[in-house]
């Protein structure tokens, strides 16, 4: 029963449309309604208690309430919450993420990954002096305008697959802006070249999610990435690696790790901040400068003389004490070791139950996260992704939500295990998983 959750949403859908703070969090016929969350558990206002597989989206990678991260996050609001002057934590962090990473020689902070791949993008402009960016259909960067392109929709709109259109995703977006974006298609590198070599003197940057989590979990095929890298060094293209999701989850060191790549700039978000508002971009020392500008004489020769970036909110100091917490932990290669043999162990078995029930769907995953596309045996592309059964998934992580497991977002999305599921944990899932799927055969 969700009798409290309901009444919760009578008086919130009088002044939140949908009754919700974000877009994605829409149920039908209403969303429940969480009141607290520990370790691998969420609990909502009905008390009723769910295995959570959501995670935030992929932000909590240690657990909700992580015993290390309240501790610093508690002491560090005793001490200030915000007073938008540096502190010696902002440096702490950036040192952290330039030695896991270290393709980032230089790094500033933002609130949420829009924020990051806006200002990353901004960033390429400034230094190139170009306009025009290009991104892989299907991948999603934030909320700004220039990244809410060519993300989902109607195939006629999209375009030809190998020749996207720069297609719109959202309303009140400005027309303008579309000719400011390229699309192109993941995983296919001669395509991918044409179009960017055609767009060369006009680019600043490509941006892609090295794995197309927009897209569930839509792994990079034949080296693409790598690929991808030499011809933006080839055309002389920035290439922007948008780890919002993939950084510190997958590895250490994130995707660009994972698959022996070197971006000129990389965005972070979700798992940086272990739970709290942070995010940051950063890369090449040259690139990064570019924030500084270039003249040292006022008036300045050009205007304007530099590239802007700001926040009242940037390095919030409760959040950075957070992710300095955080990425202490993460220093220790047990945790690493213990979420790849909780996602092995839960990713496989998902897949041996939906053999041993001859549904026709594949589990795709990468690390810590994972989708099930349903209606494929194997999925390689964009196209091809959006073409399998997302209602079909949709059905299913509702019948797992009612039993207890919330496998990522009832909607059907992506899923992600943390460093706090237990193996018991994993077994209830399964067995949970398996009704599920029972349920929604014909």
């Amino acid at each position: 029963m969700m009798t409290k959750s309901k009444r919760i949403y009578d008086d919130a859908v009088k002044i939140l449309p949908g009754g919700v703070e974000s877009q994605f969090r829409l149920l039908d016929p209403f969303p429940f309604y969480a009141a607290k969350a520990s370790g691998s558990k969420v609990f909502d206002v009905d008390g009723n208690e769910y295995i959570d597989c959501l995670l935030s989206q992929g932000a909590i990678l240690l657990g909700h309430g992580r015993k290390e991260v309240v501790k610093a996050v508690r002491a560090q609001a005793d001490t200030c919450a915000n007073i938008a002057v540096p502190t010696k934590l902002v440096v702490d962090v950036a040192k952290r993420i330039t030695e896991y990473v270290p393709s980032v020689k230089m790094v500033r902070f933002a609130n949420s990954g829009t924020e990051a791949t806006m200002h990353a993008i901004r960033t390429a402009r400034g230094f190139t002096g170009k306009d025009k960016i290009a991104k892989a259909e299907g991948g999603y960067h934030g909320l700004h305008d220039y990244v809410l392109w060519s993300i989902w929709g109607p195939f006629d709109i999209l375009g030809d697959e190998r020749r996207p259109s720069t297609a719109p995703f959202s309303r009140g977006v400005p027309k303008a802006v579309a000719k400011t974006v390229v699309a192109f298609p993941f995983n296919d590198i001669e395509a991918t070249y044409d179009i960017l070599h055609k767009e060369k003197d006009e680019l600043a940057a490509v941006i892609t999610e090295p794995v197309m989590a927009n897209m569930g979990c839509l792994l990079p095929t034949d080296n693409y990435l790598t690929q991808l890298q030499k011809i933006c060094n080839e055309l002389g293209i920035l290439l922007i690696l948008d780890e919002v999701i993939t950084g510190f989850r997958l590895s250490r060191g994130g995707a660009q790790q994972l698959f022996k790549i070197k971006p000129d700039l990389t965005t972070f978000g979700k798992a940086l901040g272990g739970g709290y508002p942070l995010a940051a971009f950063g890369g090449r020392k040259d690139v990064m400068m570019e924030l500084l500008g270039s003249e040292d004489v006022w008036p300045p020769k050009r205007w304007p003389a530099r590239t802007y970036h700001g926040g009242t909110y940037n390095a919030n100091p409760v959040s950075l004490a957070a992710s300095a917490a955080v990425l202490d932990i993460l220093a220790d290669d047990r945790v690493y070791l213990h979420l790849d043999r909780t996602a092995r162990t839960l990713f496989s078995g998902l897949q041996n139950a939906i053999d041993d029930r001859r549904i026709k769907a594949k589990v795709s995953s990468c690390g810590s996260m994972a989708h099930i596309y349903f209606g494929a045996d194997e999925v390689r592309t964009v196209r091809q992704a959006m073409s399998t059964d997302w209602d079909l998934l949709s059905k299913w992580c509702m019948e797992c939500l009612v039993r207890g497991v919330m496998f990522g977002h009832p909607k059907g999305e992506k899923m992600f295990v943390s460093d706090a599921h237990t193996s018991e944990d994993i077994d209830k899932a399964l067995d949970i998983a398996g009704q599920g799927f029972d349920s929604i055969r014909p």
